[in-house]
């Protein structure tokens, strides 16, 4: 009878907190907590595949039933929250790779000191991330990451690359192992890229070329169809990551069957199950999925994770996207939220957001506070935008 209790208390969490992820998100979440007692509140969020903001609210939730405690850095089972647990299920052991956290290769960064350094310098070159294009920073070791990982499944052999959006400068650490023959391309739109790639290339001797070019686009004729492998960290939206690969198929020489590297943060089953379609049209079989291997500067509200895929193409390549693609595209676009800022000289309201004065936090910290100038704000509240 008390897990039947369990359960309905269990529907009524789900109920006010409404995941995409139902039930079963909010068990994980209970036994992520269970798991790791006390851990932040980001790293409850990585394991439970679950924004940071919702982990929070699913924790409250927990918190008025008396299952868990509130804690310092993030919460912990209270009595009666082990008493839930142990009714619903009970063994939750850990069993992941201490030295390569489940990733299944280890890297000895120690090795690569002079890359790892190199990284950071030309990472610290591009100023502050545009919120509005999607773009969050992947760490210096994370780029490099994604290139040890396509040495280990033998992707060096092939010649020509291309980066659907690199903001991360993950062309730079591949330009540093590559055969000094191999083509590197970038397409992007973000131009601040242009002058830290010619850097690169000056320091390092290689010639990665650097495309300026919106994706809403085709790719123009004289680059499709002549590269071995694509890389892209797209939009975090279904939509742009339809977009990107749809454009890097294009790339993609038809005399081998090409490789493609996605980087693509945690969604809800159904938006995994979306995702997965998308590529099985465009015959895209994915072959190798990496939990976790991709960290990124900031990005607190999603973890600041997200997941590789390795894909193969199967000919023949079928874009879903092909001509110039006019619809949303970006996060904000598509799941429009205003934001409130308070500022924190003056205690004046600004909302940030589309059909706002300022569209995101950093062209308002740019610019400062409308009323006085100052340059600092506390966020109070956030609604979406009807």
């Amino acid at each position: 009878m008390k897990k039947l209790t369990f359960l309905e208390q269990l529907h009524e969490v789900n109920k006010n907190v409404a995941i995409k992820e139902g039930l079963s998100g909010i068990l994980r979440n209970l036994a992520v907590i269970s798991r790791f007692p006390e851990k932040p509140m980001r790293k409850i969020a990585q394991e439970s595949n679950l924004p940071v903001p919702i982990c929070v609210a699913i924790r409250n939730e927990f918190d008025k039933l008396g299952w868990v405690s509130k804690e310092k850095k993030g919460a912990s089972l209270t009595p009666l929250g082990h008493d839930v647990f142990n009714a619903l299920g009970g063994f939750n052991e850990e069993f992941e790779c201490i030295k390569c956290s489940g990733s299944g290769i280890t890297i000895p960064y120690s090795k690569f000191q002079k890359e790892l350094e190199a990284m950071r310098r030309y990472g610290n070159m591009r100023g502050k991330p545009f919120t509005q294009l999607d773009q969050s920073f992947a760490t210096p070791r994370t780029s490099l990451a994604r290139i040890f990982y396509m040495s280990q499944n033998y992707d060096f052999v092939r010649r020509n690359f291309a980066f659907l959006g690199d903001s991360d400068l993950t062309s730079i650490a591949l330009a540093m192992f590559a055969n000094k023959s191999s083509r590197i391309v970038v397409f992007d739109v973000d131009t601040r890229l242009k002058e830290i790639i010619e850097s690169a290339n000056q320091e390092n001797s290689v010639q990665i070329e650097f495309i300026e070019h919106d994706l809403r686009k085709p790719i123009p004729k004289e680059y499709q169809k002549i590269f071995d492998c694509i890389s892209t960290d797209p939009p975090y939206t279904l939509q742009g990551l339809n977009l990107f690969v749809s454009r890097g198929l294009t790339l993609l020489s038809d005399k081998i069957n090409g490789v493609g590297y996605l980087s693509f943060g945690a969604k809800s089953p159904g938006e995994i199950l979306e995702m997965e379609k998308s590529l099985v049209q465009m015959n895209c079989a994915i072959t190798n999925i990496v939990l976790n291997l991709n960290k990124y500067i900031g990005a607190q509200k999603l973890g600041g994770i997200s997941t590789l895929y390795r894909f193969e193409i199967i000919h023949p390549a079928t874009p879903l996207i092909e001509g110039e693609y006019k619809s949303s595209l970006y996060t904000g676009e598509i799941n429009p939220i205003i934001r409130t800022y308070e500022c924190l000289n003056c205690k004046s309201s600004i909302d940030i957001g589309i059909n706002q004065l300022f569209s995101t936090i950093e062209e308002l910290k740019n610019n400062g506070c409308p009323q006085c100038s100052h340059e600092f704000f506390s966020k109070i509240s956030e609604r979406k935008m009807e």
